[in-house]
């Protein structure tokens, strides 16, 4: 196994599943940068400062037509779905750029010319289709962005105790392999 090349081991070791799992995960696992820390701070800010309200209704483009589907006679008279353009390569400066780069990469919605294209026609009046379309758009943005959550105390404290409980674990073993070890040499113990 690729393990044992990478550690040497004592003759008579032989390694558990979980601790190969072990040695594997954390001699592969590298933390964040500090550039990486750094930028992940800047996007918990601007998450947490970013509600539907932000969005900059001057930067979307907004084409009215009429709605298709069952609604009688509304229909043929009523402008009423809404279709809502972002062109986020002209018009996205509100959304920072390691912002921008994921929502580029991620939205449902993005076409091929970099814009996000929403439609809504969910009701009969115009001016809730125009907020289900700005709900929308956020909505899209939110779900592109991942931020790694912040560990809460409840989750550290719980992580201590279980280390806690494992090193007592090992612990346990080792003694039960060393009094082994002691009663195949003859029966001289501890006095």
């Amino acid at each position: 196994m690729f393990l044992t090349r990478l550690i040497p081991r004592p003759t008579g070791f032989t390694w558990s599943t979980e601790a190969k799992v072990r040695v594997a995960f954390w001699s592969a696992y590298k933390g964040p940068s500090r550039e990486e820390e750094e930028q992940i701070k800047q996007k918990r800010k601007w998450l947490a400062e970013f509600i539907p309200e932000s969005i900059p209704r001057k930067n979307c483009d907004l084409v009215f037509s009429r709605a298709s589907g069952p609604g009688g006679q509304n229909v043929n008279k009523v402008n009423s779905k809404v279709t809502l353009r972002l062109n986020l390569s002209t018009k996205g400066d509100f959304i920072p750029p390691y912002i921008l780069e994921e929502v580029l990469k991620k939205s449902k919605y993005r076409t091929k010319n970099d814009e996000i294209v929403i439609q809504s026609d969910s009701s009969r009046k115009q001016a809730e289709n125009i907020e289900d379309c700005y709900r929308k758009l956020y909505t899209s943005i939110r779900e592109c962005i991942q931020v790694p959550g912040e560990t809460s105390e409840d989750t550290k404290k719980r992580i201590e105790k279980l280390e806690k409980a494992g090193k007592e674990k090992r612990l346990r073993e080792k003694k039960v392999d060393s009094a082994k070890k002691t009663s195949r040499k003859g029966g001289r113990g501890e006095y």
